[in-house]
């Protein structure tokens, strides 16, 4: 196999999904400066001219490793690729891409398909209006390794491979919501911020706490503090102080045989008729009817 070129295009049954993903291709290649773009040997469904671009059925990840270039979609128009860049091709949305001559590139990519991705795309992982993530170039070795994993099972192709290759698109993909540096610095301290703020509930949840004591936490003013909370967690904060203390409850219920009152206010409710109302609102069931039926 050319040093410069290693890819396999992949078979998949539609048991293969029952598992959430199936990977279709993975793959490199070195472009060269100077060199043709993109190189003729690929499948004709998966070849493209950079001038009219190309329109896919799945999904792709395509890294640059090196070298520099540039990329366009539909929705989010046109973006200057560097090294250590993400593309993140999208079903049915027309894109190209392509080396700069002066510098070409070396880029991976993966293929894949399911209804896990579909679940992420739904609920606002991912999104075709933010297609592009720039990883810090330290993170270099780590993705490109991840890569050269795929490209060897799938030479391989031995049992249970697509689970395996499956395994490698999720770790990429946390790759990328982890390490995507285009947040603004004031995003990042927001981000960081409610995080804190959800490690004081989950050091506190046991005390007389109220939502105003969080946000005093973190030195922010409670109105703004109760809508960014909600924003990014999907409740408001007095919901996941007592969703945590339900959550510490159902433990002592099942691995205690303490009395309802103790764990009541163990993990800080002082009435224990309000943690009974408290855990059948959440749960659907009373303290004892679940101690009684998971047990």
């Amino acid at each position: 196999m050319n040093e410069h070129l290693n890819f396999k295009y992949l078979p998949s049954i539609e048991h293969d999904l029952d598992w959430g993903l199936t990977v279709n291709c993975v793959g490199m290649q070195e472009i060269l400066p100077g060199e043709p773009y993109p190189p003729a040997m690929h499948p004709m469904s998966y070849r493209f001219q950079p001038a009219a671009g190309r329109i896919l059925d799945e999904y792709q990840l395509v890294y640059c490793s090196k070298g520099a270039g540039m990329f366009r979609t539909e929705t989010a128009g046109e973006m200057h690729v560097k090294a250590g860049d993400v593309m993140m091709l999208f079903p049915q949305e027309r894109h190209t891409y392509y080396p700069d001559e002066k510098t070409g590139w070396k880029e991976y990519w993966i293929g894949f398909r399911g209804p896990n991705i579909e679940m992420r795309v739904q609920n606002g992982f991912f999104s075709t209006q933010h297609p592009l993530f720039h990883l810090p170039i330290t993170k270099n070795r780590d993705i490109v390794y991840l890569f050269n994993l795929g490209i060897t099972a799938a030479q391989h192709m031995e049992k249970g491979y697509q689970q395996l290759l499956s395994g490698y698109v999720n770790m990429m993909l946390g790759y990328l919501l982890s390490y995507d540096i285009t947040s603004s610095q004031a995003e990042k301290e927001t981000t960081e911020d409610i995080h804190q703020a959800l490690l004081y509930i989950h050091n506190h949840f046991h005390e007389d706490i109220r939502s105003e004591d969080v946000a005093r936490a973190i030195n922010w003013g409670y109105s703004h503090f109760r809508k960014v909370f909600l924003q990014q967690t999907g409740m408001t904060p007095y919901q996941y102080i007592q969703e945590t203390r339900i959550k510490e409850s159902k433990f002592l219920l099942l691995n205690t045989t303490k009395a309802l009152k103790e764990i009541a206010y163990e993990v800080g409710f002082n009435n224990p008729d309000y943690f009974s109302t408290a855990f059948r609102r959440i749960t659907g069931v009373s303290p004892l009817s679940f101690r009684k039926d998971e047990r």
